[in-house]
């Protein structure tokens, strides 16, 4: 089957990120409308995303156990694949 998707960009496990307002959608316990800090842990390319939205698993900030293995990640938000090719430009 011939799937039109884009790659993802690589975004490394680690990587700090500041997204604003409009490049992220839902996050359990985010509010809405305002900037969103997130380690991440790792991005989740599922078989039927689109080209706009995806997963990112990852840890706030203030999370004090980002590299235990065993410990979850703290967040999952969805974010705009334009925010993710933005951060791998910049870095």
């Amino acid at each position: 089957m011939y799937s039109s998707r884009q790659p993802l960009p690589g975004v490394a496990a680690g990587t700090p990120m500041r997204l604003q307002p409009d490049e992220w959608s839902y996050g359990r316990d985010l509010t809405p409308g305002t900037a969103v800090a997130v380690t991440v842990v790792s991005v989740r390319d599922l078989p039927n995303r689109g080209d706009e939205w995806v997963w990112v698993l990852g840890h706030r900030p203030e999370c004090e156990y980002p590299h235990v293995d065993r410990h979850p990640p703290c967040m999952e938000v969805r974010v705009a694949i334009a925010a993710l090719r933005r951060q791998v430009s910049a870095s």
